[in-house]
């Protein structure tokens, strides 16, 4: 078939045979540095180490939660506490509505939490992660009745929260600066 067509026949052919290896090969260059580039933004949305929170701002947000949380066990609604603790949480612990006050740590007197230490790790896009460690407060005597550990996760897609109780084993020595 190729030994039937003239001369500039087959020139005209095999300037479109470099034509399309040429184009194919732009199109694969441009795949790679597509791929490539995707692969850099997820690695900067997943970090591999929790790292010291420098931004005051996220700082008292975090903070804020556990307020809220802290305000939820006070005031005794424990439907409110219920909603507060991520699923995780309450199933690795079993909690549920009939058992909470046997389960979550309850003071006698109005406490507030003082948070000394946190550290972020981001989970994915719009997702990070939380450590925090500090002490429990009472609210009226400023008397320490123990440090307390907590994973507060934060969907910044939906602007949502979810608290987890920690041990102090699994806080220490995430925290890089």
């Amino acid at each position: 078939m190729i030994d039937n067509l003239t001369k500039e026949q087959r020139r005209v052919l095999l300037m479109w045979i470099i034509f399309g290896l040429v184009l194919m090969g732009v199109l694969g260059i441009l795949a790679g540095i597509k791929i490539n580039k995707a692969k850099k933004e997820y690695q900067q949305t997943v970090d591999q180490n929790y790292n010291k929170v420098r931004d005051y701002s996220r700082y008292y947000t975090i903070i804020n939660i556990l307020d809220k949380y802290y305000n939820t066990i006070n005031s005794n609604n424990d439907s409110e506490t219920l909603k507060l603790l991520s699923n995780k949480y309450k199933v690795d612990n079993g909690i549920n509505k009939d058992n909470i006050k046997d389960k979550i740590k309850h003071y006698e007197k109005m406490v507030t939490y003082k948070g000394k230490l946190m550290c972020s790790k981001r989970l994915g896009k719009g997702f990070t992660s939380y450590y925090v460690s500090g002490d429990v407060i009472g609210s009226n005597d400023l008397k320490t009745y123990g440090s307390e550990y907590y994973d507060i996760i934060l969907n910044e897609n939906e602007m949502t929260f979810s608290v987890s109780v920690i041990e102090a084993s699994e806080f220490g020595g995430v925290c890089h600066d």
